[in-house]
Parts: C-alpha cells; structure tokens; sequence
C-alpha cells in the first residue's frame, strides 16, 4: 500500500488475507501492525522469495530493487499488473530485459491476460447457457497454457521467456 505494508516470511493463512480484505478502506490497507511505507521499502526487496508478483502498480520495478531479490534467491517474476517494470518503455525496456536475462519472466500479457480471455470467451457463440465459472476458469487456462507451451517449444530455457513469448506475438500479429 502507499502507506505503508505488512510481512510475514511465513506467509499469511487464508483467514488471514481474509480478514485483511474485508477491513480495507477502500483500496486501502488497514491493520494494526502496518509497516510505515519507507521501512517497509527498505526491506522487502531483500526478502527470500523464489516468486514474485508485481500485482499493485504498472512501473513501479527498478532494476536495483530487481537485484536485491535475484540476491535473495528470486527465481521467477509472474506479473499481476500490466508493465510492472520503471521503463519508459510499453514494450521490453531495459528494466525489463534485465530481468528476462537473469530470472524466469512471464510476460505480462500471458499471466495478465484473465479478463481479455473471459471478454473473448463471453462473445463466443460456442458458449453455452447458462455460462459456469469453471467453463471460464478453464478456457482462460488453457488459453495460458498454450501460450506457455509454445513458448517453451521455441525456448525451453528458464530465462528468455519473455522475449520469445514477445517475438512469437509480434509474428501472429504480421
């Protein structure tokens, strides 16, 4: 939150998440053991975490915050929001490339694209009535997984995923 944070290494319980959510105020974060903005900024980039997900804010990753997480053992960034990195760049800034070179980067528009696949699948006149969400949660995966199949079909490495998945979209689209 802009104000400030919580942490806990060991990771918070369902009720937990739950009860944080249903207290917001607004969008707004509220508990009683809130981590003030700037200390909370200070240390969480240098948390052990093998996954991260940038899901608060488009450009808010600097390539200093990015290293410190490589440091502590980041293995993989799967994007929540669209454009996570502080490049003036849309498309594969230097940020963003940095990071594609050093961890396993799934591009934003393959592990952010929920609601585009749903508008897709709702237009669709093969959907029947009434719609389910586990007919919606299935077509959006499996529409992830092919993505990411075809992906590793071109680049089965752990690093360089964004940039494959980004050259194989810009053929479709010519």
């Amino acid at each position: 939150d802009r104000d400030g944070g919580l942490i806990n290494e060991e990771g918070f319980s369902i009720d937990q998440m739950t009860h944080l959510f249903l207290t917001k105020d607004g969008n707004k974060l509220v508990a009683e053991n809130m981590i003030p903005f700037n200390t909370i900024n200070q240390s969480i980039w240098s948390l052990s975490a093998e996954i991260f997900v940038p899901a608060a804010a488009s450009r808010l990753l600097s390539r200093d915050q990015i290293t410190q997480m490589i440091s502590s053992g980041l293995e993989e960034i799967s994007p929540g929001a669209n454009v996570p990195f502080a490049d003036k760049e849309i498309f594969f800034g230097p940020i963003m490339e940095y990071a594609d070179s050093q961890v396993s980067l799934l591009p934003d528009f393959i592990s952010n694209c929920g609601i585009a696949r749903v508008f897709a699948y709702l237009m669709e006149a093969r959907v029947k009535l009434p719609m389910q969400d586990e007919a919606i949660f299935k077509d959006t995966s499996e529409t992830i997984r092919k993505a990411l199949m075809s992906t590793f079909e071109k680049n089965s490495s752990k690093k360089e995923i964004c940039k494959t998945a980004f050259e194989i979209a810009l053929k479709q689209l010519i």
